[in-house]
């Protein structure tokens, strides 16, 4: 039988992304939620969700908001102002300038943040909007030294055949939205084809600091109703399809 993983990312990214990601664990079917630990919105995020039976990764982040190392101790991923760099920024470069040694210290530091937070280690480690051969090699460097699960659906085609876990997640068009249910639909032999699934949605509600720091929008109120209404679930009931945690196989 077929499963499918629902990745929620972003715990932590603002109280409203927080209200609507808690929403789409207890009353929809999201099975794990990665949390961004350098964000001040993170220990409200968490308190929302601890309680549920789900599994916790490290959304690793290195593109928004304050970094949890001293800005002067990894220069490559700030400005002037001692913020990360935005995403958008990154992805103009023509030369991937993050510096692996840089990222490990920041990796590491959101690490300690996210056992402290939450008394245990992440489930699964994974990144945060930058697609980055540097960040990529540090996080997998920082996950082998921890023995934790590295997961790069989606973003590494290797990742995924060696794991036997492919991802799909909704692209935005021009009005910031897609169609979660089309996807799925779209995607449905590939999905029944394999032993899992992850899906990757960013639930949440809009408040200012979602509207100042990020280009997804009301794609995340959309996602939280489809998450929680049901055309999801009757799409899992039809095709006899079983939810699973993000972690690793034992």
């Amino acid at each position: 039988m077929s499963s499918l993983i629902m990745r929620a990312d972003d715990l932590g990214f603002s109280e409203g992304v927080n209200y609507g990601i808690a929403k789409a664990v207890f009353d929809g079917v999201i099975t794990s939620v990665g949390l961004m630990t350098n964000m001040d919105a993170i220990e409200h995020g968490y308190q929302l969700i601890k309680d549920a039976d789900i599994a916790l990764g490290q959304h690793t982040n290195i593109c928004v908001g304050k970094p949890i190392c001293d800005p002067q101790d990894i220069p490559s991923l700030v400005g002037a102002d001692g913020m990360f760099c935005s995403s958008r920024e990154i992805r103009s470069r023509t030369v991937d300038t993050v510096v692996i040694e840089e990222a490990e210290r920041e990796i590491e530091a959101q690490l300690k943040r996210f056992i402290d937070i939450t008394g245990r280690v992440p489930d699964y480690f994974e990144a945060h909007a930058v697609s980055s051969k540097n960040f990529f090699k540090a996080l997998k460097n920082v996950s082998e030294r921890h023995h934790l699960f590295y997961e790069n659906a989606v973003m590494d085609k290797e990742w995924e055949e060696e794991h036997q876990m492919y991802g799909l997640m909704g692209r935005p068009d021009e009005h910031n939205l897609y169609d979660p249910l089309a996807l799925l639909n779209d995607n449905l032999d590939f999905i029944l084809s394999h032993e899992s699934t992850i899906v990757i949605f960013h639930p949440g509600y809009l408040d200012q600091y979602i509207l100042d720091h990020s280009s997804y929008t009301v794609i995340r109120p959309m996602e939280t109703a489809f998450l929680c209404g049901e055309d999801i679930k009757r799409f899992i009931e039809d095709n006899h399809l079983t939810l699973k945690k993000l972690k690793r196989e034992v």
